[in-house]
């Protein structure tokens, strides 16, 4: 059965709502600092109140059986692999470089690994259109980074490039995943927060007894944010190609540059606007290249 025509501007629109909300991970980050112990044990103490979230949904809903852990655990490895990697250096490399730097070499190392492992793992073809909107996609970047080339710091450069491909990886497992939204969810936070408790007692974090501080205001938005933002892209990811997704994901840089801008005055250039357009139009290709139900490169594959 094909997918109803819907399904592939409807996984689109899901993905490029879900950046608006991703990007502004960057501006809780900014206002959390390290307040909690560092980025591992963050993304830990966030792990933990989106999952309890969307455990209590799916008990609700009826959908926390048939997870079958014993057939299904390359899944369940795959995350928590790709989850050690993920949250920490990209927490790091924001508090580092600012967030559109820091967005703008995740999401270049991002696409590379979203399309090596959907080649890989999904075996989705590398179309024509895929490669002009990689091409503006690496433009767009460039232009975007080049302005902070001489300040740069490489060590927070290298983490946002390793955040990205886990980024990547944890993108095909949610796509490859014999699951639906809610279950997807639950397996993709259920490891988030093993991967990083674990990581963070590697490196030595620790969270801050409980008591009040803004911050914590700052932590429960940044886990609403996840959460409605989780539910939309791995909606949004059902629906159409993984490498599609990477592709529309790339706004999420665009949306934190403007964010960056608003929240902390960060200066643009002429030639990072210049790469914004660059981005935009990457972006809009998987919309205007061979759209619709059949033979689109946002549909998924047929069922």
């Amino acid at each position: 059965m094909v997918r109803h025509r819907v399904s592939a501007p409807l996984g689109a629109s899901l993905i490029v709502g879900s950046s608006v909300l991703y990007a502004s991970y960057g501006v809780w980050t900014t206002l959390m600092g390290d307040f909690f112990g560092g980025g591992y044990a963050t993304s830990a103490l966030r792990s933990a109140l989106v999952l309890a979230i969307f455990v209590g949904a799916a008990a609700v809903t009826g959908q926390m059986g048939g997870f079958s852990l014993r057939t299904k655990w390359r899944w369940w490895a795959g995350a928590l692999g790709a989850s050690v990697l993920m949250w920490g250096p990209f927490y790091y490399a924001i508090l580092h470089e600012g967030i559109g730097v820091a967005l703008s070499m995740n999401y270049g190392a991002y696409i590379v690994g979203t399309f090596a492992f959907a080649r890989i793992v999904l075996r989705e073809r590398f179309t024509k259109d895929k490669w002009l909107a990689t091409g503006l996609s690496f433009a767009g970047l460039y232009l975007l980074f080049t302005p902070n080339l001489a300040a740069v710091g490489w060590v927070a450069l290298g983490a946002a490039c390793v955040s990205g491909v886990s980024f990547g990886a944890i993108n095909i497992v949610l796509k490859g995943a014999p699951y639906g939204v809610m279950k997807s969810n639950v397996m993709m936070w259920s490891t988030s927060l093993v991967a990083n408790i674990l990581m963070a007692v590697v490196v030595g974090q620790r969270v801050p007894a409980a008591g009040w501080d803004v911050r914590w205001v700052f932590l429960g938005l940044f886990a609403i944010s996840s959460i409605v933002s989780s539910l939309m892209y791995v909606g949004g990811l059902k629906l159409i190609e993984a490498g599609a997704a990477g592709v529309l994901g790339l706004l999420e840089v665009v949306f934190g540059l403007v964010l960056g801008v608003v929240s902390f005055g960060q200066h643009v250039t002429i030639i990072a606007l210049v790469g914004v357009v660059f981005i935009l139009g990457a972006a809009a290709i998987p919309y205007v290249k061979d759209y619709n139900a059949r033979r689109g490169t946002l549909e998924g594959a047929k069922s």
